[in-house]
């Protein structure tokens, strides 16, 4: 009995010390403080504990990670960059493989910049390549390995007019203008079916191009888009050619007529050229008797880009005593076109490579036996050498129908909103 009387007295005074304890908490709580004190609200409170501690990680993110750009040297590959600072070659492998589901990695040249963001213990947490103007790939670490994506830029194609006046050259006139190089090249690719460099271009004739910039959404340049059209005065003609994608989703240049600017073969290879050798029986200097000179020498200088004639296969890439480095190229019905004395063959023209007409297949020069800085270009029907001036191939496709009244509405608003004509 007495045990039982002293377990309920301790259990007495317990209750009455909790409800002390009670009383005090909400008397003194700040729901009870006087109004006349200023409190922050609970909602305030929490704000500027939040706004504290996100300035805290902000500040500790700056000082934990360090960016550093690199940059593929000739030969290497990404995965051996990604080693030199340090990584495993089984890790470097892990981010070249995640990397490898977006882009293809044998496309990344010499020269490609890599962007590393690393912790300050030195770990890589992300690498991104801005593969191009518009576009980055990046490789970044998370808790399910290394994760690849793409970030776009958004780009906006701004219609341009430039005009440039010809000089010495319409490689020159286009530096001298301005003008970027992918477009005068396109230009002069459409210019080459119907221009001969050396006797229709004179000092003084003008070319007008319409071409998009591409701006990004502050308005800067960031590239060359399509050339829309390109148009040249010469002295006893127009020569034009208008962009347009056919309703069948093909697209090509034309001249007013609805006739494909194109033809099987350029009409020459090389712009700014003189025509320093033509095609007949001469006396060949570098070889010391009189013979076949089996092509035309375009007298250029050193370094000039040269352009494949037409669309084809490489069957020649690499040296020839006599002729230096030279390509010869495969094409349609029976016409194969030779180029030789190149100072160097182009990046990717090997043997077995398909190439485009008007692409840059190597740069004029001096090499094999040469008296002089010239691009040697030879056409060939069925074995036997021709002569490439003599030449006459008819369009490779005429507008017809609806494609016809579309391109003619389509080409006036051009004339009529940039005032072409």
């Amino acid at each position: 009995m007495n045990m039982q009387l002293q377990r309920f007295t301790v259990r007495y005074y317990l209750l009455i010390a909790v409800f002390i304890i009670l009383t005090a908490t909400l008397i003194y709580s700040p729901l009870h403080v006087s109004a006349d004190v200023s409190q922050p609200s609970s909602d305030s409170f929490q704000t500027a504990v939040f706004t504290e501690l996100e300035t805290n990680l902000i500040d500790l993110g700056s000082d934990t990670y360090k960016d550093s750009s690199l940059s593929l040297a000739r030969g290497e590959s990404l995965s051996d960059l990604l080693q030199d600072t340090g990584i495993s070659s089984l890790e470097a492998f892990d981010i070249t493989d995640s990397l490898g589901s977006i882009i293809d990695m044998r496309r990344i040249q010499a020269g490609q910049i890599v962007n590393l963001r690393q912790t300050s213990g030195g770990r890589i947490q992300e690498v991104s390549l801005p593969v191009s103007f518009d576009r980055t790939v990046t490789a970044r670490w998370s808790s399910h390995g290394w994760l690849s994506s793409e970030q776009l830029s958004d780009i906006f194609p701004v219609p341009t007019v430039v005009s440039a006046r010809v000089e010495s050259s319409l490689f020159q006139a286009a530096k001298d203008s301005g003008i970027p190089l992918s477009i005068m090249m396109e230009a002069i690719g459409l210019f080459s079916f119907e221009v001969d460099f050396q006797r229709d271009i004179q000092p003084g004739n003008n070319v007008v191009l319409l071409y998009e910039k591409l701006q990004n959404v502050d308005g800067e340049n960031m590239a060359a888009g399509e050339l829309l059209y390109a148009g040249m005065e010469l002295d006893d003609r127009n020569v034009e050619a208008w962009r347009y994608e056919r309703l069948d989703g093909t697209v090509e240049y034309y001249e007013e007529s609805g006739d494909s600017v194109r033809k099987a073969l350029l009409k020459t290879p090389v712009d700014g050229a003189r025509i320093s050798s033509g095609f007949g029986f001469r006396n060949i200097p570098a070889l010391g008797f009189t013979g076949l000179h089996r092509g035309i020498d375009f007298a250029v200088r050193i370094g000039t880009p040269v352009m494949v004639a037409g669309d084809g296969e490489v069957i020649i890439a690499g040296w020839h005593k006599l002729y230096g480095y030279r390509v010869m190229v495969r094409h349609a019905n029976q016409y194969d076109t030779m180029y030789a004395h190149f100072s160097r063959i182009a990046t990717g023209i090997l043997t077995g490579v398909r190439v485009e007409q008007g692409q840059v297949i190597g740069y004029s020069g001096n090499t094999g036996n040469s008296t002089g800085p010239h691009c040697h270009y030879e056409v060939h029907y069925y074995g036997k050498p021709v002569n490439p001036s003599t030449l006459k191939f008819p369009p490779g496709h005429k507008l017809e129908g609806d494609d016809m009244n579309l391109f003619t509405l389509e080409r006036r608003a051009l004339i009529a909103e940039f005032n072409l004509q």
